[in-house]
């Protein structure tokens, strides 16, 4: 084999092994990126909203305000409070609250997701209390068309999200293979600079 081949092959096996690596560790990372993430547990109820008139007659965009109101700082810290009143045992717990109305439909569907299950759960069902406590103030103060709120279905028996682990995997893995070629291609090039013969001086 010739010095040219032999170098040619040495340059392929330097990228090959530089590719291996990276992906390897590009896959390594991302999955100690999705195990050191903490637990989630979601919990949902259901809320449906009914007006004793036409939608326009009450307000111009009830359903988004009733979206606005339910995801609102306020509302999260007077169920806050709920949960301490009725359970002074439990700690407090971070919960994220997402709204989305079912197409075509009055029905609201209240997501609640947090690491702690069981406060997860009495928390959104003490928002949802809260939230009906709060409409019926106002349709008691209303004049003329109201809009009647009611709770169709409890917070639900929290579950475990579980992360998609695939897609994550498989671009760790490629963006490590990428790298790799670059590095394996950047050091090819190097010693090909460093290897060549000095000119000779005049």
């Amino acid at each position: 084999m010739s010095t040219s081949s032999s170098r040619v092959v040495a340059r392929i096996l330097i990228i090959l092994s530089c590719l291996t690596v990276g992906a390897t560790a590009g896959v390594c990372l991302s999955a100690l990126q999705i195990t050191s993430q903490p637990q989630v547990f979601r919990s949902l109820a259901k809320i449906v909203a009914n007006a004793s008139s036409q939608p326009q007659d009450v307000e111009p965009d009830y359903f988004g305000i009733i979206i606005e109101t339910l995801e609102s700082a306020e509302l999260s810290r007077k169920a806050q409070e709920r949960v301490q009143a009725l359970h002074p045992e439990l700690k407090d717990s971070p919960v994220e609250i997402r709204v989305a109305r079912s197409k075509g439909s009055a029905i609201f569907n209240v997501l609640a997701s947090g690491s702690e299950p069981k406060y997860t759960q009495i928390f959104l069902n003490a928002m949802v209390d809260e939230y009906i406590a709060f409409r019926r103030q106002v349709s008691e103060h209303a004049k003329g068309a109201v809009l009647d709120v009611s709770v169709m279905e409890r917070a639900t028996t929290p579950m475990e999200h579980i992360t998609d682990w695939k897609m994550p995997i498989i671009l760790g893995g490629i963006g490590g293979a990428v790298f790799g070629v670059v590095i394996g291609a950047l050091g090819c090039l190097l010693f090909t600079l460093l290897g060549q013969p000095k000119a000779p001086q005049s």
